[in-house]
């Protein structure tokens, strides 16, 4: 006779239960795998991720230095730019953006202001007193403090028996007009009001027209502006976040380079006008000289402004090193070299006596001065500071001066 259901015990009923409960711990034990497998997952690609984007978010110095490290790098050099790495972070800094954050090393100091320090300077009430401003040039990448174009200069006024108080105000990866903001505030505030006020320019007012395609902005505009744009979608509810992932950078830098991904920034730096553009970037720039000629008949300062030598302009006969630094250029910015020399052609409509174009002014050396396109070692900050010497005492644009007993200069 077949059992029914009224024929079950409480034993049937009870290995049922059980039953239930091994499936369900088999079950969730599966999910706990699955989950365990994905979370792994996910943070081997976000690993990935952040070794591919911080490679990615490299300086742009990096290879010329990998390079120079290569072919000449002494224990030393290695030393200092590992202190670079290290000083190499930014702040915000109101109005002008951004600013070093304050570091103390050995080559590469930095005080609270995030101003770096200059050797040869003393600084009191009545000392004559120089301010500098320019970007990573004037600020000096790739020198040690005592190298810097303000630390020459000053030992130049040393020299001359007139001792001076240089302070560099230069930033990386400032344009002029992040500079005069700069110099507003300082004005506004500081109690020591400086006789001469010198400004180092012209790489980053075409590279940041180059990258943006307008004149008149800071570098990486795009970025500041889609960050601010974008700001209230962080600051609700919901999985923005996840736009701060490594993993999401990646898989945007992968799309980027797509060749069916229309990539707007690219875009622009194959399509713009170069003379138009070149024009608007020299009259921004003639137009900040008045602003600050306005500043100076204020304060009573004189402002002088040069325009430095770059391995993409100039006459120099090139070491087999430069020539290698100018080619790591092409690939991550297609036709910028041309954009320089379209720019520093254009330069030369500004005719107030206050500017001097230096381009040409190392074409006669014969050793490698470069580090990166516009960057230079000891030996070039040398040549350059004696220049910016003699322009700050008035002698203009001379010829070549004889060389200083410290810039002795050796093949590499």
């Amino acid at each position: 006779m077949p059992v029914t259901e009224n024929d079950r015990g409480p034993a049937s009923s009870t290995a049922h239960s059980h039953g239930y409960v091994r499936l369900l711990r088999v079950f969730f034990v599966r999910v706990c795998v699955v989950v365990a497998l994905g979370v792994v997952l996910m943070l081997a690609v976000e690993l990935f991720a952040y070794k591919r984007y911080e490679h990615g978010g490299a300086d742009v110095l990096e290879p010329a230095v990998k390079l120079d490290l290569v072919e000449s790098g002494s224990a030393a050099d290695r030393e200092y730019w590992k202190e670079f790495d290290q000083a190499n972070k930014v702040v915000y800094h109101q109005y002008s953006l951004w600013r070093r954050a304050p570091y103390q090393g050995q080559m590469i100091s930095i005080d609270a202001e995030g101003v770096r320090r200059s050797l040869h300077t003393r600084c009191d009430d009545k000392t004559f007193t120089i301010w500098t401003f320019g970007d990573s040039v004037m600020w000096g990448a790739g020198t040690t403090d005592a190298d810097t174009i303000p630390s020459h200069i000053a030992q130049d006024y040393e020299n001359a028996g007139r001792p001076v108080c240089i302070v560099n105000y230069a930033e990386k990866g400032w344009c002029n007009s992040q500079e005069v903001v700069a110099l507003i505030e300082l004005l506004k505030h500081a109690a020591r009001k400086p006789d001469i006020v010198l400004f180092y320019d012209g790489g980053t007012e075409a590279f940041a027209a180059y990258q943006s395609g307008q004149a008149d902005v800071h570098s990486n505009y795009g970025a500041f502006k889609s960050f601010l744009d974008n700001y209230g979608k962080t600051q609700r509810a919901g999985f923005s976040y996840l736009e701060q992932t490594n993993t999401y950078r990646l898989l945007r830098n992968i799309s980027a380079r797509n060749l069916f991904h229309h990539n707007a920034e690219a875009s622009h730096q194959e399509q713009f006008d170069a003379d138009t553009l070149s024009t608007d970037v020299v009259e921004n720039y003639t137009k900040n000289i008045a602003v600050v000629d306005l500043l100076a008949k204020q304060y009573g300062f004189r402002p002088v402004f040069a325009w430095y030598p770059n391995l993409a302009v100039g006459h120099k006969e090139l070491t087999a090193y430069e020539q290698q630094v100018l080619r790591f250029q092409d690939e991550p910015f297609p036709n910028l070299a041309s954009f320089y020399r379209a720019v520093y052609a254009k330069s030369s409509e500004i005719k107030t006596p206050e500017f001097h174009d230096l381009e040409g002014l190392v074409d006669d050396q014969k050793d490698s001065l470069y580090i990166g396109l516009s960057h230079m070692k000891p030996e070039g900050t040398r040549v350059v500071a004696d220049r910016l010497f003699n322009l700050l005492e008035g002698k203009g644009i001379l010829s070549a001066p004889a060389p200083h007993p410290d810039s002795v200069t050796h093949s590499n």
